[in-house]
């Protein structure tokens, strides 16, 4: 295991650096992703995606934070009233942006590792990364955005680790002996298709030194794929086409449970 982490992080030294880090912070913090690129069949029930690095400072400081974003998409929260006596969806708030998959790992819990103030500059928590599109009205915007955090959570979609993995949980964040790290997270079948991205950071003493960025794709083969492109290149082909095979089995369900 050892062997095979220590090539992991000499590949990784070598290899250019693809990704972008935060303007003010140095992008030397060497990582990769064992799946850059993911496809998507009929069966298909999800994946993992494993980051490895390794810690720049020879001595082994800081903290590692590994975060895999999904794109933003707009998502709506609503508060339940009671109205004559029954639960309704009332004071719809809408979010332009919002990660559609965010998972967050760290050696040790996030707020140990960095400030309040920095985890909203980096958007390290999925709900710094919501932008609210209408107004709440009277009611705090935290509140709707720690429930949209709690719905996405309860669907697998928003993950938090703090630590290695266990024999119970496959994901979180493992440190090894040269500052060599590895993390695993599971991306759920009902993630969306697109592209991801998975960022590094390196703290210390609360403050960010070194970030990185790779790119993840993931995207759809075979049958998943010309279905999918048929609909959105060709949606009114598409949906003729989906009447008539709709008007076909019927016809031919009929035809063979016809009463004689």
């Amino acid at each position: 295991m050892r062997r095979l982490l220590a090539a992991l992080a000499f590949l990784l030294l070598c290899a250019p650096a693809a990704a972008q880090a935060p303007a003010d912070v140095a992008s030397d913090l060497p990582a990769g992703v064992a799946e850059d690129s993911i496809t998507v069949s009929s069966d298909y029930r999800g994946s993992y995606v494993t980051v490895f690095g390794v810690n720049p400072d020879r001595r082994g400081r800081g903290d590692i934070v590994v975060v895999v974003r999904g794109p933003n998409e707009g998502a709506v929260v609503m508060r339940k009233r009671r109205v004559l006596g029954l639960w309704v969806n009332g004071d719809p708030v809408r979010f332009s942006e919002a990660p559609s998959f965010f998972a967050v790992l760290s050696n040790r819990p996030l707020r140990s590792i960095a400030s309040a103030e920095s985890i909203w500059r980096y958007q390290l928590d999925p709900a710094a990364s919501a932008q609210l599109e209408s107004s709440t009205g009277d009611s705090d915007p935290s509140d709707y955005r720690a429930a949209l955090v709690r719905l996405r959570r309860a669907q697998g979609l928003y993950q938090v680790y703090a630590g290695g993995a266990t024999p119970d949980q496959r994901g979180g964040l493992t440190m090894y002996q040269g500052g060599l790290f590895r993390a695993v997270v599971r991306l759920p079948a009902n993630a969306p298709i697109a592209q991801y991205q998975a960022d590094t950071y390196l703290f210390r003493d609360g403050r960010l030194i070194s970030a990185q960025r790779i790119p993840i794709s993931i995207s759809r083969v075979g049958i998943e794929r010309r279905i999918h492109d048929l609909a959105t290149k060709f949606p009114l082909f598409y949906g003729m086409l989906t009447v008539m095979l709709a008007l076909a089995a019927g016809w031919v369900a009929a035809f063979l449970f016809r009463r004689t």
